[in-house]
């Protein structure tokens, strides 16, 4: 390319001065294979309105794509509760010694087993949790339905841990009384948990991928005959080959905010926000020069919550790996792929302290150089590492917001050779 042309295309792309610094860049910097005199020019330059789209979505993980659920309880800042389903009891057994079954007519010692993340949110002073019987002919998966159950007449068993007694495995004591009336009726049982604390503020994290809850019990006082073992299911909706994803999930009772007004967008929080960020980078960046440093700029402004704004808390860069020809902004967030494959590290930050943020995105410039426009979107997705664990969030200003303070982006790059450019 002349280098009237590259000059002309690169000064139209770029909104703020290009060249703010210009120094020697020897093979220690690691493009010696693009810089035959093991030296080059280095240019700097800012773009603004590189972003061209931002868009905040809620509701992540997305429903049945995790079994890993945080239960907190912080006032009206965050109330998340967690519903599990067992729909199908035993109502009867065998002894070895029988040729035939017995019915179940008695239950002793019938406990819940759940696995805990201790790493997250690990409680500083004793935490109770209570069980209700949450089972209910209306449409059982919607908060406004399932809240009104969670009452003293539907308590089903209820334990409080001391700090030390919270381990891996937490054993939660149901009634035996109703889990033989489910068992011998053909009913089932739908459990709701809901945590609280003397503290302000109370967080458990069951980690359902790793050991899925399960109901145990005893149905004779005879040791030759085994415990009960009872594992998650759920059969409705009926007819739904995915009805099990219901299982287990989250109910939010509070917290939950809503996207961010004009202005700005956000990441993390109650309801697992995450933002989508699109790029129109010149063609002749990507193409055309060796990037050594990208960093994408971004304003972040003090949290509008106040609960745990004081924690860091790290954010993820997911590259889309979508087409260009997908265009719901939905759909394409599903792609969004993981920026550790991309070289693209975590960042942290504190919810309440404002100011300006940077991120490196330099290894995805080289991914998008290798890909290519056609088989994927130049886009980000903005992400918390512990998603829906925590009611903290992060605040930017975003595409919309003060031209001074929208996202852009800085571009530290040497020309490759052939381009005419000193």
């Amino acid at each position: 390319m002349p280098d009237r042309l590259f000059r002309g295309v690169l000064g139209a792309l770029l909104l703020l001065g290009a060249a703010a610094c210009t120094e020697e860049v020897t093979g220690s910097l690691g493009c010696p294979e693009l810089c035959g005199d093991q030296s080059a020019t280095l240019r700097d330059t800012t773009l603004v309105g590189v972003v061209t789209l931002d868009s905040a979505l809620t509701g992540y993980p997305e429903f049945g794509t995790s079994r890993d659920f945080t239960m907190m309880a912080q006032g009206d800042t965050a109330d998340v509760r967690l519903v599990i389903r067992f729909d199908t009891l035993p109502n009867t057994f065998r002894h070895p010694n029988a040729s035939v079954d017995s019915a179940v007519t008695r239950v002793d010692s019938a406990r819940i087993f759940v696995v805990v993340d201790t790493t997250i949110g690990r409680p500083t002073a004793p935490v109770t949790i209570d069980m209700f019987d949450v089972d209910t002919t209306a449409a059982d998966t919607l908060t406004t339905s399932l809240v009104p159950l969670f009452r003293p007449d539907r308590l089903i068993g209820t334990r409080t841990f001391e700090v030390a007694e919270i381990r891996d495995t937490l054993p939660l004591p149901i009634a035996n009384a109703v889990v033989l009336a489910k068992a011998t009726a053909g009913a089932r049982l739908r459990v709701g948990l809901r945590i609280r604390s003397t503290q302000s503020t109370a967080r458990l994290r069951v980690a359902g991928s790793i050991y899925a809850p399960r109901l145990t019990f005893r149905v004779t006082p005879d040791t030759l005959v085994r415990r009960d073992t009872v594992l998650l299911q759920s059969r409705t909706p009926a007819g739904d080959p995915t009805a099990n994803i219901y299982a287990m999930y989250p109910i939010v009772v509070s917290g939950a905010l809503p996207i961010p007004g004009s202005g700005a967008f956000a990441v993390g929080g109650v309801n697992g926000t995450r933002t989508y960020l699109q790029f129109n980078v010149p063609t002749i960046l990507v193409d055309s020069v060796q990037v050594i440093r990208a960093s994408l700029l971004i304003n972040q402004l003090q949290s509008r919550v106040t609960a745990s704004s004081a924690d860091s808390m790290a954010i993820l860069v997911s590259p889309i790996l979508a087409g260009s020809q997908i265009t719901d902004v939905r759909t394409i967030v599903s792609f969004a792929g993981s920026g550790a494959l991309f070289g693209v590290d975590s960042v942290r930050l504190v919810p309440k302290d404002p100011g300006l943020r940077s991120i490196e995105l330099v290894n995805l410039f080289r991914a998008w150089h290798d890909v290519g426009t056609t088989n994927s979107i130049r886009a980000i997705v903005l992400r918390a590492k512990q998603e829906a664990s925590s009611p903290a969030e992060l605040d930017f200003v975003s595409t919309e917001g003060a031209v001074s303070l929208r996202p852009r982006l800085r571009i530290t790059y040497v020309p490759r050779r052939g381009f005419g450019l000193p």
